[in-house]
């Protein structure tokens, strides 16, 4: 199948490049997150709140299955999506897997610029956003690194959209 998945730590960027790679390949483009706050008609933070985490990976793994007949679709998954259910597992028997590793410093600085979008950082000051941030690394790191495509910056460009078609040649 002809699909993407971004996968990545909160605020890597996954939405930004997704959007842009779907632009420049005329794919249609899902964030996960995204379909959970139209669906839930709640931000993200009170469906956390709400139902809790271990829920809100139910349904973002159901909304991640939910493209299993699409093609031609770039999919920004959720900063856990790829370490539960066996979802990267599966993702990379769907289609291309892309971590998208962006350096620490410019995702502890996204973050503290905008905590409210992100339940996991909500209340928590800068020395808190690093530990936490930290350790979702280490319990996540293994998951990202099965990618296909490792792109070690925080944008686009055009190599990433030339690695991207070298994949679907």
């Amino acid at each position: 199948m002809n699909k993407i998945f971004l996968v990545g730590l909160p605020a890597s960027g996954k939405t930004t490049i997704g959007r842009w790679l779907a632009n420049k390949m005329n794919w249609a483009f899902m964030d996960i997150d995204e379909s959970i706050i139209d669906e839930s008609n709640m931000s993200i933070g009170a469906y956390f709140n709400l139902y809790g985490e271990d829920a809100f990976r139910i349904k973002e793994t159901q909304i991640l299955r939910l493209s299993e007949s699409q093609s031609h679709l770039i999919i920004a998954c959720g900063g856990g999506t790829a370490a539960h259910s066996d979802n990267m597992k599966w993702m990379q028997e769907q289609g291309l897997t892309i971590f998208i590793n962006t350096d620490l410093g410019t995702i502890l600085t996204r973050i503290y610029d905008n905590p409210q979008h992100r339940p996991l950082f909500e209340g928590k000051n800068l020395i808190q956003i690093r530990e936490k941030l930290q350790e979702l690394s280490a319990n996540r790191s293994d998951f990202y690194h099965k990618s296909k495509i490792i792109w070690n910056k925080s944008s686009p460009s055009d190599f990433l959209q030339l690695a991207v078609n070298q994949y679907f040649d």
